[in-house]
């Protein structure tokens, strides 16, 4: 009786010391439950020296769709900006929101260049999203 009393003793203590140790992600040996896509950064005020974690913008698409007209249109949406190109067009249409959620329209003269395609949509999205943002980095 007593070893089998000791052995759930263990079991627990092994069972305790599990759930107080950190967790880590399998993709990392150093950082505590870093997802896929994120990356560590330091910055350093004054003495003070804090990581920070900068995280993938977040994409839906490309996705063919067609428009109430019936017109063959693409749509991409990254860092929550959306592009909509309807076929045969050279300008794409920039909202802000998500492909299948509400949109705010930004922007509806955005020239465009290349095949009428998701992937092409897709880069391009993507290039000109980054470009826009460094506007605005200090």
């Amino acid at each position: 009786m007593e070893n089998i009393t000791r052995t759930a003793a263990t079991a627990r203590e092994r069972a305790a010391e599990a759930a107080m140790a950190p967790a880590r992600s399998p993709l990392s040996k150093t950082d505590p439950l870093l997802r896929p896509g994120f990356v560590p950064e330091e910055f350093r005020f004054g003495a003070r020296v804090q990581t920070f974690y900068r995280g993938p913008y977040p994409t839906e698409g490309p996705t063919e769709t067609t428009d109430p007209a019936g017109r063959k249109l693409w749509m991409y949406m990254y860092a929550h900006f959306v592009f909509c190109w309807p076929e045969g067009a050279t300008q794409v249409h920039v909202s802000h929101g998500t492909l299948a959620g509400p949109k705010m329209t930004l922007w509806t003269d955005i020239r465009i260049a290349g095949r009428f395609s998701g992937a092409v949509l897709a880069d391009f999205g993507r290039t000109w999203v980054i470009a826009h943002l460094a506007k605005f980095a200090g």
